[in-house]
């Protein structure tokens, strides 16, 4: 005679003691709390994760159903399990989330549902409340080498602090902000609020008009029992910039930009690139910037000069040309006036200013 195992508790068979049915009418499928909580900051719209601030452009619902889905448990025998959250608002911070839940266990298809009431509670993020407390950890000071910064470099100073300090944010440093731009004399104050976001704004300056950067600190107080600093950024712009065309080593060059401490140019007669030191670069004649360049037309060329229409005074004038200059009658071409001569420019580099 053989032996079939059946379920102690309803008789059927079972070959695992209780059967698929009796097991499932005991089991907890879905665990779901009575109520999620969820932390907006009123101001930029940020939340809080696990005690840290995010920011997040995600609509309320949805991060509410990432509360839920977080929240609810689900069995550990529960197989293929599908979830489907529904919410919907109730009042201006209250919301009802229902949750519908499918699966296999054992042999059977099974389902649970539940419902969890969900709160939006509003709360001023770290970033937020440091902004209006006007909040700073550093201060980038843009100056110049020999009076101050033309107005265009402290603009584009500014506009770069601007793209750095988005991208610290987009790295997550959420401390990043602007408290404040101040034009004082001799250049700007860039007032920021992180230390990090600080020295990334001063090495993109430099790597854009070159320069040097030196740092200071003061002691402002306590926080956890650790000494609170306050750090001060200066960076000086060179007295060269690119585009500039100066009388160095004895010949004419372009400013291209700067390697560290050195100054890229080109040199008119040949294109070549050679590199100032800094000791150079400060005695170099400046004869002006390709930015204030005029125009003039080419009447007649040949390998080394370049006879050209002076746009003042209507004559034609003989100038030497640049090495990298393929002009011909008719064609326009830059120069620069420099002690009665006519100082003509090589083409525009495409990557250089413009």
């Amino acid at each position: 005679m053989k032996l079939v195992s059946v379920c102690p508790k309803c008789g059927e068979p079972s070959s695992l003691g209780l059967c698929d049915q009796c097991r499932l009418e005991m089991a907890t499928l879905l665990e779901c709390p009575d109520r999620v909580e969820v932390t907006l900051c009123p101001v930029c719209g940020s939340h809080l994760i696990r005690g840290r601030w995010q920011d997040s452009q995600v609509p309320v619902e949805d991060l509410i159903s990432d509360a839920v889905a977080e929240a609810i448990g689900l069995h550990k025998d529960l197989k293929d399990p599908e979830v489907d959250l529904s919410v919907k608002k109730r009042r201006a911070t209250q919301y009802l989330v229902k949750v519908h839940l499918a699966g296999t266990f054992g042999e059977l298809r099974a389902e649970e549902k539940c419902t969890v009431a969900a709160t939006v509670r509003r709360a001023t993020c770290d970033r937020c409340s440091r902004m209006a407390g006007n909040y700073y950890e550093a201060i980038v000071q843009v100056r110049g080498s020999a009076g101050a910064p033309a107005s265009e470099e402290l603009e584009e100073s500014k506009k770069i602090a601007e793209a750095q300090t988005e991208s610290c944010l987009e790295r997550g440093d959420r401390l990043s902000f602007i408290q404040e731009s101040k034009d004082v004399k001799g250049g700007i104050n860039l007032v920021v609020g992180s230390t990090q976001q600080g020295r990334l704004i001063a090495r993109a300056i430099l790597e854009r008009f070159g320069g040097s950067t030196q740092e200071s600190y003061k002691l402002v107080g306590m926080r956890d029992g650790k000494k609170v600093y306050r750090t001060s950024i200066l960076v000086r712009l060179p007295r060269l910039k690119a585009g500039d065309l100066i009388r160095a080593r004895r010949s004419f060059l372009e400013v291209r930009g700067f390697e560290g401490k050195r100054t890229a140019c080109t040199t008119l007669l040949n294109g070549n690139t050679v590199y100032l030191s800094e000791e150079d670069a400060e005695e170099a004649l400046v004869v002006g910037n390709r930015s204030s360049a005029e125009r003039a037309v080419v009447v007649a060329a040949d390998r080394n000069v370049l006879e050209v229409l002076d746009p003042e005074s209507y004559r034609t004038v003989s100038a030497s040309r640049p090495g990298l200059l393929k002009a011909k009658p008719g064609d326009e071409v830059e120069f620069l006036r420099f002690r009665g001569d006519l100082i003509l420019l090589p083409p525009r580099n495409k990557s250089g200013p413009s």
